[in-house]
């Protein structure tokens, strides 16, 4: 999955520094895991925002992740992940806020009902995409992947059943938003970071909220 180490150009100034920091941390990967590439791109943006919240783990998650896909990745002497290090111990010190609890509980609810069994790195994709969905922009571009396809990707990875109801064809943000609502027997809203987006009207033209 290396084409998640690409940014759109709008991005220019954050893809550089993510870049760099996801392929160092692919360094210290297993070779050929299907998630290496997608952990690293979210890490690696976050670090190059300075704000490792922004993955969507809480400091012990993202210890417990890199523990297990990067060993050895918070111990480098790489230079490279040198603002790992650093960013982490604040990170850790200060914890992880949750501004929306109510959507984030709807939001894992429905993505556990759907998890494909027997993947050891499900529940950490659900906390990055459960806190990517509260950020005004396309779900790809807050992951900071190469476009929808890559979204498609880990979805149908890590929650097949889901991506087969989105017969519509709907924005994968607005879809999943929808999603929860209606998994929890409730009105269909939007993600919380959706009315902010540039392209809100388009999504909801006809939108019954």
């Amino acid at each position: 999955m290396d084409a998640v180490l690409t940014s759109p150009s709008a991005h220019a100034d954050i893809s550089m520094p993510a870049q760099r920091f996801a392929r160092a941390l692919l360094h210290h990967a297993p070779p050929g895991h299907p998630d290496a590439g997608f952990f690293a791109t979210v890490i690696g943006t976050s670090l190059a925002h300075h704000d490792l919240a922004r993955s969507g783990l809480c400091p012990e998650e993202l210890a417990e992740l890199l523990d297990y896909l990067f060993p050895g990745a918070l111990a480098s002497p790489d230079a490279r992940l040198a603002d790992l290090v650093q960013q982490y111990t604040g990170y850790a010190a200060r914890g992880r806020g949750d501004p929306q609890p109510g959507f984030t509980l709807l939001m894992r609810v429905l993505l556990e009902a759907y998890r494909a069994p027997d993947t050891t790195t499900t529940p950490w994709v659900t906390g990055v995409l459960v806190h990517a969905c509260l950020r005004p922009d396309h779900l790809w571009r807050d992951l900071g992947l190469a476009g929808r396809e890559d979204v498609t990707f880990l979805l149908a990875r890590h929650y097949p059943g889901l991506v087969m109801r989105n017969a519509r064809n709907l924005r994968w943000k607005q879809f999943l938003a929808y999603s929860a609502c209606e998994h929890a027997g409730l009105p269909p809203s939007a993600a919380p970071g959706c009315p902010q987006c540039e392209d809100h009207d388009v999504c909801y033209a006809n939108a019954p909220d």
